[in-house]
């Protein structure tokens, strides 16, 4: 990742914590954070979450739609839920203070997600969860 076309304007700024976000529109800025769809990139490195926070990463998801290493994605077949390596990763993402992203996640391995962190996770966008269960329901 390279932040050094943002460097160079005045109306995106990177921010990295909350008070960098709330302080960017009254400057008339636009607040940039940095967000991995998915944690494939630390494939079986928990070690890997401090890096891309040193980075300035803030939000990460779990898996992009697909499985991987921590845990099922929405167009799995059978959703196996968060694994062993996936605790760890959550636990991890707490203690540095990351957003836990859902979207594209599986929803066993959503609600495990969920019960594992002791932290709010969020789900920035739910195309994919949403249309599914619009239409299952619809189709009953």
């Amino acid at each position: 990742m390279r932040f050094s076309d943002i460097a160079h304007q005045e109306l995106v700024c990177v921010a990295t914590t909350v008070d960098e976000v709330l302080a960017a529109k009254p400057s008339g800025r636009i607040a940039f954070v940095a967000c991995l769809e998915a944690a494939t990139a630390i494939e079986n490195e928990v070690d890997r979450v401090d890096v891309l926070y040193g980075f300035g990463v803030r939000c990460m998801g779990i898996t992009y739609s697909e499985a991987n290493a921590l845990g099922s994605g929405l167009r799995e077949q059978h959703d196996g839920g968060l694994t062993d390596l996936g605790r760890s990763v959550v636990k991890r993402m707490n203690a540095l203070g990351m957003t836990i992203d859902l979207a594209h996640v599986g929803d066993r391995t959503s609600l495990d997600v969920i019960e594992a962190s002791g932290r709010p996770v969020a789900v920035t966008h739910a195309g994919g969860n949403v249309i599914r269960v619009l239409r299952e329901t619809w189709a009953r």
